[in-house]
């Protein structure tokens, strides 16, 4: 596994950006065909993601339960536990304590706990098909910062302190495939506060379906959230100082 400081200058990508200071990621690439610690802890994250996808229950969707439910829980499992992997490896670099909550239910998106100062962080996870710098930097479709689910939503009351991003760039159906290949490539992208959520003039609703979704009930259908366009976002390293 090796690390790497990305800047990108998204004016340079799109002259029509929202986006008009420089973006740090924090970018992971893995060697599974070729190196046998990335190939150990790839195949425990795999592991891990199928022990996950079985806590959560498709016989609770309104539709029932289907072959591409099991198969996109067990997509996003994996991915979500990678990603929560990542973000912890990237915060204790930075010489900040942390852990993973406990999995209860599907309602609830996998968690990372400060543990110095009692905050937690609500990973999620997306799959940009055409790329980092169009996820970050499009001047229409810019990707967001996912915060808490609109019913959740008090703007009294906190839900997380923080919300945080990973970005998989292919298609979600192709995660199994490309993780067991060489130059598998992970990218973290920045965040926000629960005070940026809550802040109308940097958040908005929008009606979407996570691709990381875990609860079942939510995957055939659009919900409501509060998002943050990337254009307004905390960038990866920003997002860090904020957890000191």
């Amino acid at each position: 596994m090796k690390k790497y400081k990305n800047i990108i200058d998204c004016v340079k990508y799109d002259s029509k950006s929202n986006r008009k200071t420089p973006f740090s990621v924090a970018k992971y690439v893995f060697y599974y065909a070729s190196n046998s610690d990335d190939k150990i802890l790839l195949d425990k994250i795999i592991e891990s993601g199928n022990l996950l996808s079985e806590k959560v229950n498709p016989g609770s969707a309104n539709n029932g339960t289907s072959l591409r439910d099991k198969a996109i829980i067990l997509n996003n499992s994996i991915s979500g536990l990678l990603a929560e992997y990542l973000w912890i490896d990237f915060i204790e670099h930075n010489n900040i304590s942390c852990n993973t909550s406990d999995f209860q239910e599907a309602k609830n998106q996998i968690d990372i706990e400060l543990t110095d100062c009692n905050k937690t962080i609500e990973v999620r996870s997306s799959f940009p098909r055409n790329g980092l710098k169009f996820a970050l930097c499009h001047n229409t479709y810019q990707f967001d910062v996912i915060g808490p689910y609109i019913n959740d939503y008090k703007p009294s009351e906190i839900k997380k302190d923080f919300y945080v991003r990973t970005l998989f760039p292919f298609k979600s159906n192709e995660l199994i495939d490309r993780i067991k290949l060489d130059n598998f490539i992970v990218y973290l992208t920045g965040g926000a506060t629960w005070e940026m959520m809550i802040d109308n003039n940097i958040s908005i609703q929008k009606s979407f379906i996570p691709e990381d979704e875990l609860n079942v009930e939510r995957l055939g259908e659009s919900s409501d959230y509060r998002v943050i366009p990337f254009s307004k976002a905390l960038d990866t390293f920003e997002i860090v100082k904020k957890f000191i």
